[in-house]
């Protein structure tokens, strides 16, 4: 396991000293394999070799103890105020101590998902600048580089109102691959298309500089478009109690659905903005596809149709013959 009772206590400043590692164990182990299973078994086997790193690659361990650590607590945490026994559900209140209160606890959990969402994105980041050769060369690499939005954090610099959330950007990444596909797809053509996202998951290819500015023209239309997509359905949810509009209400704030205008000009406002950064990608491709570079849409698009020898062309003609 690459998460202890020290490095759990190390990462959770709040929780007490005599806290029984046994006690919260079965949400580390879960909230590992959840970690394992988005890193990769050959990243994850690299990460517990660290133990005695220094720099960055002993800040990479740690962001790594950190998204376990604050995914676990977060699981145990309802689980912890209540015991279970021979004589059922109890809830221990010691001495001189008093209850939290509704917005208290809801607080917590607020909080405790937004330090995961904080460790995931340092890890991403600092994983990408590090690049070390066992995460290069593993399939959890090419699952990671599948869209050409990748991260929350690289959400949220093209559309800030995402937010840096891991957990709607792992709702929104089947929106992101609808938006490739009925939109970006359309506009670069399937070959381009291919070929760039070919070069973007393989980490020996080298992108040149056009690529590199048309992936992030590329990235400036697909974010609004995405949650253009996803926008019908973030807030209802489907289970098998049937269809229900998600609302909130805590101790301190209160959150409604917005009003059916107000959700309507935003969702148009999503498209309207995916339309002009498709625009500008068009022109951008406009401008540089030649025979040898974007040569599908040059070939598509650019290439002037071939008249008939045979051909008289009236243009500017006073008559025309019939």
């Amino acid at each position: 396991m690459l998460l202890t009772l020290e490095k759990l206590k190390a990462q959770l400043g709040g929780v007490q000293a005599k806290l029984n590692f046994d006690t919260v164990l079965p949400f580390v182990r879960v909230a590992e394999r959840d970690f394992r299973r988005t890193v990769g078994p050959e990243l994850y086997d690299y990460l517990a070799g660290l133990e005695s790193a220094e720099g960055d690659e002993a800040e990479l361990a740690e962001l790594a103890h950190g998204c376990i650590a604050w995914a676990a607590y977060d699981m145990a945490l309802p689980h912890l105020k209540q015991r279970v026994g021979d004589l059922g559900i109890t809830k221990v209140s010691p001495a001189n101590t008093v209850a939290i209160t509704k917005w208290e606890y809801l607080d917590m959990r607020d909080s405790n998902m937004a330090m995961v969402d904080l460790c995931w994105e340092s890890f991403w980041q600092l994983l990408g600048e590090l690049d070390p050769e066992v995460w290069k060369s593993s399939p959890a690499r090419k699952r990671y580089n599948q869209y050409f939005i990748r991260t929350a954090d690289e959400l949220y610099r093209y559309i800030a109102l995402a937010g840096r959330n891991r957990r709607f950007f792992d709702t929104l990444t089947e929106y992101i691959r609808r938006a490739e596909q009925l939109y970006i797809e359309d506009v670069l053509t399937e070959t381009v298309f291919e070929d760039l996202k070919d070069k973007w998951q393989d980490p020996d290819a080298n992108l040149t500089p056009l690529e590199t500015k048309l992936i992030e023209k590329i990235r400036h239309a697909l974010a609004p478009l995405a949650i253009y997509e996803a926008y019908p359905y973030l807030p209802i949810k489907v289970d098998e109690s049937g269809l229900r509009e998600i609302r909130r209400k805590d101790g301190t704030q209160e959150e409604e659905i917005a009003d059916k205008p107000y959700r309507q000009a935003q969702r148009r406002q999503l498209f309207q903005d995916g339309q002009l950064f498709l625009a500008k990608l068009r022109g951008f491709l406009d401008k540089n596809a030649t025979e040898t570079t974007f040569a599908g849409y040059y070939a598509l698009n650019l290439v002037a149709d071939d008249y008939s020898e045979d051909f008289e062309d009236f243009t500017n003609k006073a008559h025309i013959i019939l």
